[in-house]
């Protein structure tokens, strides 16, 4: 379904951890896809739609309020509709990376970005004071990317700075996620009805948001909780718009800790680093009150969180 990364490491003589990344294309047998198949039916025409599909735009490029925004999605396609979707499952032992910038004027260890276990997951409410693709003003939901630590670092928008932190979670139990996006290359129907409704969502939902426009994410936010939301879902599974190629995970709010652990966190040297391989300078555990434990590349604590590293 998307490209992921396999992580294979080497030790140099300086005793730095370089990770070797090495893309391939996921099994189906690998991501568990669940479909409905019955083709897209409304009680409006293909004319009505798409004419209600132009007033909405319309009203987007004139400016949309959050409840507007909701009362036009919901109602585009017709008072009576239904569609097939499209879920998925991630199996137990999944990879997921959470990548956050470290000030470059940080220099005293522990680094502030990451000094207690909180610090290492979704932000709390009170500073989540943006919407975000999936989340509203003061609603917290841990974006992470499966298995693959460079559009971790993308999606952080963390490119420039001199360090990154890269959290490194494990899932425990299969993660069920409602998946948005590569319509034209699943199995879902092809008829032009079904196309016409996928296409619409996927190019709304996938709008490149500039900073300072994010009111803009209430388009994005509405669509998945009004069309991709399913029982017992975790999370949502959706196109990277940093890499079109690649996918993104979202977990609902709450329902992280549930389904992961945490293993540990990378600290990667970026300007060491490359496309092809991360530069880590320490890894980092937690004691059980939370405080966070610095360790250097090759000590013995580094071996047992990440023994991989050599």
């Amino acid at each position: 379904m998307a490209d992921v990364c396999t992580l294979g490491v080497v030790e140099n003589k300086n005793i730095e951890s370089h990770f070797y990344i090495e893309s391939y294309r996921v099994e189906w047998s690998a991501f568990v896809f669940g479909l409905e198949l019955e083709m897209f039916s409304s009680n409006l025409s293909e004319q009505e739609i798409l004419l209600r599909i132009y007033e909405f735009r319309k009203k987007v490029r004139a400016g949309i309020s959050d409840k507007e925004c909701l009362d036009a999605v919901t109602g585009i396609f017709g008072d009576v509709y239904s569609f097939p979707t499209k879920t998925g499952v991630y199996p137990v032992g999944q990879h997921f990376m959470r990548a956050r910038p470290i000030g470059d004027n940080e220099t005293q260890i522990p680094y502030s970005t990451i000094k207690t276990v909180h610090d290492a997951w979704e932000p709390p409410r009170d500073r989540v004071c943006y919407q975000g693709r999936l989340n509203s003003i003061g609603e917290s939901l841990l974006y992470c990317c499966p298995n693959d630590p460079i559009l971790a670092i993308q999606e952080a928008r963390a490119e420039e700075t001199k360090q990154v932190a890269l959290m490194v979670y494990r899932s425990t139990r299969p993660i069920n996620v409602a998946t948005i996006g590569g319509y034209r290359a699943s199995r879902l129907p092809k008829d032009k009805l079904t196309e016409m409704f996928y296409l619409f969502l996927e190019e709304e939902f996938g709008r490149d948001v500039p900073k300072g426009q994010e009111q803009i994410y209430s388009i994005t936010r509405n669509i998945a909780q009004t069309f991709f939301c399913h029982p017992e879902q975790d999370a949502y599974c959706y196109r990277s718009v940093q890499s079109s190629e690649k996918f993104n995970v979202a977990f609902l709010s709450g329902r992280a800790k549930s389904c992961l652990d945490l293993r540990g966190v990378l600290i990667c040297d970026n300007q060491a680093s490359t496309d092809k391989e991360l530069n880590v300078r320490f890894v980092v555990s937690f004691l059980n009150s939370g405080e966070a434990v610095y360790h250097r590349v090759g000590s013995i604590a580094q071996k047992a969180l990440f023994p991989e590293i050599g």
